[in-house]
C-alpha cells in the first residue's frame, strides 16, 4: 500500500512500528544485573574453593625431597569447571541486563 492508494486512509499512512511497553529501558534491570553479578562473584569464590579441595599434595620423592606430586582429583575439578561456566554465563547475562537497563527508548 502507498499513499497515493485511493483505500488508505489517512489514518493508516501515520503506522509507526510497533512499540511493546516495558521491553527494554527498565531501571529495575539494573538491580537484576546487580544481583546477577553478586551471585557470579560466590559462584567464583566457590569454584576456587572446588578447586582447592580438587588438588591434593603428595609428598616429595625418595631421591628427590624438593620435588612435591601433585594430584587432581577429576569430579572435584570439574565441579570447579561447571561452577565457573556457570558464574562467567550470569556475568554475560548480568552485562546484557544492564545494557537493556540504560539503553534508551525508540521514539
Amino acid at each position: 500500500m502507498t499513499a497515493s492508494d485511493p483505500t488508505v486512509t489517512d489514518d493508516e499512512s501515520d503506522l509507526t512500528w510497533p512499540v511493546r511497553e516495558g521491553s527494554v529501558h527498565e531501571p529495575r534491570r539494573a538491580l537484576w544485573a546487580l544481583a546477577e553479578i553478586v551471585a557470579a562473584g560466590l559462584l567464583l569464590w566457590l569454584a576456587v574453593w572446588l578447586w582447592g579441595e580438587g588438588v591434593d599434595t603428595v609428598g616429595g620423592v625418595r631421591d628427590r625431597p624438593d620435588l612435591t606430586v601433585d594430584r587432581y582429583q577429576g569430579g572435584w575439578i570439574g565441579a570447579s569447571v561447571a561452577v565457573g561456566t556457570l558464574a562467567l554465563i550470569l556475568v554475560l547475562d548480568a552485562l546484557r541486563q544492564f545494557v537493556l537497563a540504560v539503553r534508551a527508548r525508540s521514539k
